[in-house]
């Protein structure tokens, strides 16, 4: 199984929880040397003038891969589901950056490289009003 099937498989199913909830949607574009957040704006048809944020891969899974004392059964499954989709994405993908475009619905691009050198990797969006 290839990095884009494995990233399928692990994030299917797989909704990114905030005011409103989100698929994980797996994405590859055109080789490129040098990724750049204008690089990533560009790719995801944002004006370059979009506001950005770039964050690491453990900062942006932080709030999901937490197991709190207080989670139920099924908030416990859910943890371990988004602990099994970040070591997918570490396993498959090299120089991992979380990238947030935009304001209030704000588009994630969590963005790295195949071992072939294609970039890749699963994009969702959050609501923060």
């Amino acid at each position: 199984m290839n990095e884009i099937d494995q990233l399928k498989k692990s994030s299917e199913g797989l909704l990114w929880i905030s005011e409103a909830n989100y698929p994980f949607e797996v994405f590859t574009w055109d080789n490129t040397d040098i990724l750049t957040s204008a690089l990533v704006l560009e790719r995801a048809g944002y004006p370059p003038d979009t506001p950005i944020e770039v964050q690491t891969l453990d900062q942006f899974f932080a709030p999901a891969t937490t197991e709190e004392d207080w989670h139920n059964e099924a908030e416990k499954a859910q943890v371990k589901r988004y602990q099994a989709l970040k070591q997918t994405l570490s396993d498959c993908l090299t120089d991992i950056q979380v990238y947030r475009l935009g304001s209030t619905t704000i588009d994630i691009y969590i963005v790295g490289k195949t071992p072939e050198g294609t970039v890749a990797g699963l994009s969702t969006k959050v609501v923060e009003t």
